[in-house]
């Protein structure tokens, strides 16, 4: 009877035990207190977090016809996490940030960049999670682009053109899960109107 009595309490405590670690495994917290969706987790030190290559884009202008800057599309923007054999690794949760040299990014419900996302915060932060591949697949722009400078002309016995200074900065995304991070880095320059 006694025996039975401490298997019976043994099993009970080891089947506490074990729901315990699963509740709480895998970076559950961690997932929950950055505000990612329910029953994902963050990213394990021995994963791999991937994003999309650092880039450049260029908006040219015109003689008569300055740039008027606009923004410039990444798309789509896809994000990796892959365990240590590198395998995917589905339900991570990866919170993302994203700014430039004149102000925030945006982000897009789809692929057609017409339903904006509000983010939290100064930096626009947004959550995704990845699917079966190990994925998560955004879509952003840069922050609104400067409108080029336009050509300067000095007038005495005749007048003197010169183009328009080029005007460039850096739109970035930074993401996060767990202690594992990337930077997407997109260098813009919005060309200066040039002259005659």
């Amino acid at each position: 009877m006694k025996i039975t009595r401490r298997t019976t309490l043994a099993l009970v405590l080891i089947g506490l035990l074990a729901s315990t670690l699963l509740f709480n495994g895998c970076g559950r917290k961690e997932a929950e207190s950055e505000g990612c969706p329910a029953g994902s987790y963050v990213a394990n030190d021995t994963d791999t977090l991937t994003g999309p290559a650092d880039s450049t884009f260029t908006v040219s202008s015109s003689f008569g016809f300055p740039s008027l800057g606009g923004t410039a599309l990444l798309s789509p923007s896809t994000y990796t996490v892959t365990d240590n054999a590198g395998a995917p690794r589905n339900k991570i949760c990866i919170s993302l940030y994203t700014g430039g040299s004149t102000g925030n990014g945006f982000w897009y419900s789809d692929n057609t960049y017409h339903s904006v996302v509000h983010g939290s915060g100064a930096l626009n932060k947004i959550v995704a999670e990845t699917d079966d591949s190990g994925r998560a697949t955004l879509y952003w722009s840069s922050e609104n682009l400067p409108s080029a400078n336009p050509v300067s002309s000095v007038t005495g016995t005749t007048t003197t053109y010169t183009a328009g200074k080029d005007q460039t900065g850096i739109s970035w995304i930074q993401a996060y899960s767990g202690t594992l991070a990337t930077v997407f880095n997109l260098s813009w320059t919005v060309q200066g109107e040039p002259g005659p």
